[in-house]
């Protein structure tokens, strides 16, 4: 809603800001938040609400909600013979998606990833961080991703992160070339290249390089001797790139002994990195053994040890997993189960893993101080407790204060 005299374009009243207890005001100007105030209810002299604006009845607003972990050129692919993965394994989700790539053409990639944030947007996703396979025999996908980032710019923050394996020469090449295309970030999984310790260093030699931030899916697996994990935080220590490297999964940490875990988590801490868990996909992919376990990082031990940890919704239904959606909020209830983040602090940190944790793990700005991106989700709902147990509709989504997408619920009871 745009207002010519005072140059406000998007006013929301009468709406309750995640982490306040009573209804306010909320101006946006510029595509930034720009002031807060009072509740038109019982609220005189000048301020936001003397603005016109929308009446917003008390419901939750929320950060956009930032998804930091997804695979965009894999989603939606269900429903084509030989893509079920009938073990329900990593190995055999490798082996199937392996075998189907190479027949897709560059519209099957767009399409389903046009489908895919639809679907994102409608969950209240704001900025969206995609993996996608490139290597010296293919870029088809990448190509096809470049696309539709560019179709969806305003609506959805794209970013691309190169996956393969790093550390000989034609597939560093590839990288680059990949780089120079346009993907944003240097990504990898180390434990299934040949050499795991030189995929890893050479992820680093390459960061360096280009100046770009790495995001490596590490100790995907139920190993408790897998710690390379702990050589990202040395190598992350050592070249002072902090925040500016990710660690996705970090499976085996669960299967540790506890000083060993303790161990590996301090030079996580200290060394500034992220850590990305993937709650849903690590509990269909691991525990297959006996007794089965749930294969999910140790969340609260990280969050403890002060390391920023966000939560992704990895793949969707694909061979990886044949369910799935777009919903950090779902990602969110999820590891309040998996993780048993059951104290009020700790569902609070599950709200914020999907809000301003994830938005660190991207580099991007985030929350609802005065000054930060209007990258909005309004709920339907009137607390976040409430918005966390019944994941409510995203009845308003708006993208630097631009409203992109709209939802309208009716409810009777008969």
């Amino acid at each position: 809603m745009a207002d010519g005299a005072t140059g406000a374009e998007v006013v929301l009243k009468n709406v309750l800001l995640w982490g306040q207890t009573e209804p306010t005001d909320l101006v946006v100007r510029s595509g930034l938040i720009s002031a807060t105030g009072h509740s038109a209810n019982g609220h005189s002299g000048t301020g936001p609400s003397d603005l016109p604006g929308e009446d917003c009845g008390g419901l939750l607003l929320m950060p956009g909600f930032v998804e930091p972990h997804v695979h965009l050129d894999k989603t939606l692919s269900l429903g084509v013979p030989g893509l079920e993965n009938h073990s329900g394994t990593l190995g055999e989700a490798i082996e199937r998606w392996g075998g189907s790539e190479p027949g897709r053409d560059h519209a099957d990639f767009v399409r389903r990833a046009d489908a895919a944030l639809r679907l994102a947007l409608s969950r209240g996703v704001t900025a969206l961080r995609t993996h996608v396979n490139v290597s010296s025999r293919s870029q088809v996908a990448l190509e096809a991703l470049l696309e539709v980032r560019q179709n969806w710019k305003g609506r959805i923050e794209v970013q691309l992160v190169a996956l393969g394996l790093p550390g000989t020469p034609a597939e560093d090449d590839a990288y680059r070339e990949a780089l120079r295309l346009g993907v944003d970030v240097i990504g990898g999984s180390p434990n299934h290249a040949p050499d795991p310790e030189a995929a890893v260093r050479s992820a680093f030699r390459l960061a360096e390089e280009t100046g770009r931030p790495i995001d490596l899916h590490i100790d995907e697996n139920e190993n408790p001797q897998s710690r390379y994990l702990e050589l990202i935080a040395d190598l992350t220590a050592a070249s002072g790139m902090g925040a500016r490297v990710s660690a996705d999964h970090c499976c085996s940490l669960a299967y540790m002994t506890p000083g060993e875990q303790e161990r590996i988590i301090s030079k996580v801490a200290a060394s500034g990195m992220n850590v990305v868990s993937l709650p849903a996909v690590n509990l269909m992919l691991q525990g297959h053994g006996h007794p089965a376990s749930r294969g999910v990082a140790p969340v609260r031990s990280l969050l403890c040890a002060g390391v920023n940890v966000a939560l992704g919704s990895d793949n969707v239904r694909d061979p990886f997993n044949p369910l799935g959606h777009y919903d950090p909020l779902w990602q969110a209830n999820l590891a309040v189960h998996a993780a048993r983040l059951t104290r009020p602090p700790e569902r609070r940190a599950a709200l914020e893993m999907v809000t301003v944790n994830a938005a660190k793990v991207l580099g991007i700005a985030g929350g609802l101080g005065v000054g930060a991106p209007a990258n909005l989700v309004l709920l339907n709902a009137r607390s976040a407790e409430e918005a966390l147990a019944e994941l409510p509709a995203r009845l308003r989504v708006y993208k630097a204060g631009r409203l992109v997408y709209r939802e309208d619920v009716r409810r009777e009871w008969l």
